[in-house]
């Protein structure tokens, strides 16, 4: 498995193979050395990663200079940097197009590989903050932080087709495997109170459950029947346990920010300690500490 961490701090890719060889590749050309230059202000702030298999193609998404960069999977080398608009908070790809949310312009950019360009931008609400597609459902969900609200978004016409309301800031969102539901990180950001996952129904276009989880829930991920839910102020991945509503919580460090999950294992990303754990999922036990760039934020992996 190859895993990449975006590290926002020092605007560098670290890569981690199977073999546990760790490799970094800077997105600037300028002449500071990684770990040992102090004074090195980010230019351009890597904030999360898309792959693109079948190209052999990474694309990191960076916040501070409105870029994406272009990396070469299998030489690690950087190929190409594009304007992808302004605060690209998060994307996907889909047909050979990349949606970006524009988070400063509050819309979802649409960039054509083959073009090289941005071809189409869609309004939606106040600083849309995270997307997930839904294959079976064939919409797109937007997460509107400012908002308060999700955006439903037919990926064919890019009709903003249905606006919900949730409950205060929502940030990460995930599906559940069988895309009967969505879950919904409600941070309730800069309020000082716990968060919520709201569970919204898409078959019934209801809102099924609200799960009151830790301080400051930022990103989610579903595994069998539970909710990984990582709680940037509480420290900790909680598991939450979709039938029991049983919460189990594990610190991770000071402020982990991203998790995603490979087959039994969570990944997160911890970006008060420059840190990429792995954790065993059913046992909640931390099982490796990998250290990576300074203030590691979005990953990805490619199996």
């Amino acid at each position: 498995m190859k895993i990449f961490v975006a590290n926002k701090g020092d605007d560098t890719i670290s890569y981690i193979s199977d073999n546990h060889t760790k490799s970094f590749l800077k997105l600037i050309n300028d002449d500071f050395i990684y770990k040992s230059d102090k004074f090195h202000i980010p230019q351009k702030g890597p904030h999360r990663l898309l792959i693109d298999s079948r190209r052999k193609e990474l694309y990191s998404l960076n916040v501070f200079d409105d870029s994406m960069s272009i990396i070469g999977i299998d030489d690690f080398r950087l190929h190409d940097t594009v304007y992808i608009g302004p605060s690209p908070n998060d994307g996907m790809i889909l047909n050979n197009r990349i949606y970006v949310l524009n988070g400063d312009a509050d819309c979802l950019s649409v960039f054509d590989i083959m073009a090289g360009k941005i071809v189409e931008q869609v309004n939606v609400g106040f600083q849309p903050q995270s997307i997930v597609y839904s294959e079976k459902h064939n919409k797109i969900f937007v997460s509107n932080t400012n908002s308060d609200s999700i955006s439903l978004i037919d990926p064919i016409d890019l009709h903003v087709e249905k606006t919900l309301s949730v409950k205060s800031k929502p940030f990460g969102m995930c599906l559940s495997d069988d895309e009967k539901f969505l879950f919904v990180a409600n941070s309730y950001l800069e309020t000082g109170l716990d968060g919520s996952i709201s569970v919204y129904d898409i078959i019934n276009d209801t809102f099924a459950d609200d799960i009151k989880c830790g301080k400051l829930p930022i990103s989610v991920a579903f595994f069998k029947k539970y909710i990984l839910v990582v709680n940037s102020c509480s420290n900790t991945l909680m598991k939450i346990d979709l039938y029991t509503k049983k919460r189990t919580e594990l610190f991770c460090g000071y402020m982990p920010v991203y998790v995603r999950v490979f087959k039994n294992h969570a990944l997160i990303t911890v970006s008060g300690e420059n840190k990429l754990i792995l954790v065993d999922i059913e046992n909640l036990k931390i099982e490796r500490k990998i250290e990576v760039g300074k203030e590691p934020d979005g990953l990805i992996f490619e199996a």
